[in-house]
């Protein structure tokens, strides 16, 4: 089997194509391992540069996973579901009986057991915060950043940042995890979420987050920023979720009244 030199894709982008094919018709299933570079590359009489740069293409649509002396092998499991409108849901937070939060609800859901790594540290709002917060750039405010975990897999980076005069003193100036939800404890302070404003942008990682992430060369990832707006109109948080684009499915449940 050859590629086709007058098709106008690049070769790879055919490879990848005839490899996706075989993953999604089960030709390839679920925890199989690929085959290697080589066997590709005799295969489709190409190079080992456009096998690399086809599985390169695979690997960063999450459908494969390379193990460091093993090989690679197509994604046991799927894309973890991250369900965008329930996240933040008082109905979620109260049905669980103030006890888990909706992203430990929703890693449970899916089989996985949830874990959180946070820091906090007050600091002065740059631009961008104090413009989603309704206060001046230097405003000190309460940053609480999560490194947040699917079994043993970081999953997804979640920033936090509070008006310091709301939330000082309270759980949310602990790294301890909050097993109620943050969004409990600003009830219990009298701000109540009431609506929130998203803004979702996609865009390749900083050095930082590839590391915390453990994410492969060239893998985006999303980026969703969440006002949350109290019941006096007044934002009392600003949440940046960073989500690797080969780990997650983005899903909002739109009412249509």
């Amino acid at each position: 089997m050859s590629l086709n030199p007058a098709d106008s894709r690049p070769l790879y982008h055919q490879l990848a194509s005839l490899l996706r094919e075989q993953i999604q018709t089960g030709e390839l299933a679920p925890g199989d391992r690929f085959p290697t570079e080589g066997d590709l590359s005799e295969k489709y009489a190409t190079s080992r540069n456009t096998v690399r740069l086809a599985l390169d293409v695979l690997r960063n649509e999450g459908l494969i996973i390379s193990q460091r002396g093993r090989g690679s092998f197509v994604r046991a499991d799927p894309p973890m579901r991250y369900y965008a409108s329930l996240t933040g849901s008082r109905k979620k937070r109260l049905e669980a009986d103030r006890r888990r939060d909706t992203f430990s609800q929703q890693i449970e859901a899916q089989g996985k057991t949830p874990h959180q790594v946070s820091t906090v540290e007050t600091l002065p709002a740059t631009a961008e915060v104090a413009a989603h917060l309704g206060v001046e750039p230097g405003t000190p405010v309460v940053a609480r950043r999560r490194v947040m975990y699917a079994d043993d897999q970081p999953l997804q980076l979640g920033d936090s940042y509070y008006p310091l005069d709301i939330v000082q003193d309270s759980k949310i100036m602990s790294p301890d995890d909050v097993l109620e939800g943050t969004d409990q404890v600003l009830e219990d302070l009298g701000h109540t979420p009431t609506r929130y404003e998203d803004e979702i942008t996609w865009r390749m990682p900083s050095v930082e987050e590839a590391t915390s992430l453990h994410l492969g060369p060239a893998t985006p990832v999303g980026r969703l920023l969440r006002t949350s707006i109290d019941q006096n109109d007044r934002p009392i948080e600003l949440y940046q979720v960073i989500l690797p684009g080969d780990r997650h499915v983005l899903l909002y449940e739109v009412d249509a009244e």
